[in-house]
């Protein structure tokens, strides 16, 4: 059983935070106990999918729609299925049950189940449950960013890195490359190994990692939960242009992401374009 601290409790957000902490806590376990069962296979773009997707959305969906019925919802594979647009919206859920499918069927740790909830277009609530570690990174605007598990709750903070300098840990699912890989190995990085987008994100809120920086497609529902966390330990999520990412557009496809502390994330912006 996983409590939330007091201040999370307190939020104007309580009964959808712990509706939320709640519900990736147990798909991720339900996940756990499926692992070596499912084979995976490669769908359009490279992506690898499993029955698993399909099975723990599901199980999020009917919570969902139990808990808060006519909701409206932006999950990954009802929306990839279904092929149809996206109409700006400003409530909303963001559901990605399974982030991390490659790590799920080739045995390593870097998956996790990942919820948010989006108010007035911006993202105001999130649960990512870390299945493997039985971990669940949660926040609410203006409630902080915590680490909970069956033994209690941790506030967390970013790292305190004031700037790009040697040592500076770079968090990704393979070294960094072309322009990042440049960054890094210029300034004498190191590499901090990880698989979903949601938890990479999670090690710069939780202080043990300093940047997330990559080129690739990535949707609202893979990062509208590490916003909240990246806020609320004063760490900044844009574009490498810079932009933020918006929530209430209908746009749901983004091409790069960069996110880090605040000086460090400007003078990575910097280094991306060259400066």
């Amino acid at each position: 059983m996983i409590a939330l601290p007091p201040e999370l409790g307190a939020s104007l957000w309580a009964s959808r935070i712990e509706f939320a902490v709640a519900t990736v806590h147990a798909t991720g376990a339900a996940l756990v106990e499926l692992r070596g069962r499912i084979a995976g296979v490669e769908a359009a773009g490279g992506q690898l999918k499993t029955s698993a997707d399909l099975a723990a959305e599901g199980f999020v969906l009917g919570m969902l729609e139990g808990a808060f019925p006519g909701e409206r919802i932006l999950a990954e594979e009802q929306f990839e299925r279904a092929g149809q647009h996206w109409p700006p919206s400003t409530e909303y859920w963001t559901v990605d049950a399974l982030d991390g499918t490659r790590s799920f069927v080739e045995g390593y740790p870097g998956f996790c189940v990942q919820l948010a909830y989006v108010h007035a277009g911006q993202p105001v609530v999130a649960a990512i449950a870390e299945p493997v570690t039985r971990v669940v990174y949660a926040g609410a605007v203006h409630a902080g960013a915590w680490r909970l598990d069956e033994h209690g709750a941790a506030r967390l903070s970013a790292s305190a890195l004031s700037t790009l300098a040697s040592g500076t840990r770079f968090v990704d699912s393979t070294h960094p490359s072309e322009v990042v890989g440049d960054v890094y190995k210029r300034i004498g990085g190191r590499f901090v190994e990880c698989g979903s987008v949601g938890l990479k994100a999670c090690r710069v809120v939780e202080g043990t990692a300093d940047v997330y920086a990559k080129k690739f497609t990535y949707k609202l529902w893979d990062v509208a939960p590490c916003e909240v966390l990246l806020r609320e330990v004063g760490a900044v999520l844009t574009t490498w242009e810079g932009e933020p990412i918006t929530y209430n557009a209908g746009r749901t496809h983004f091409p790069s992401l960069l996110a880090a502390g605040g000086s460090v994330h400007a003078a990575m912006l910097a280094a991306l374009r060259g400066g």
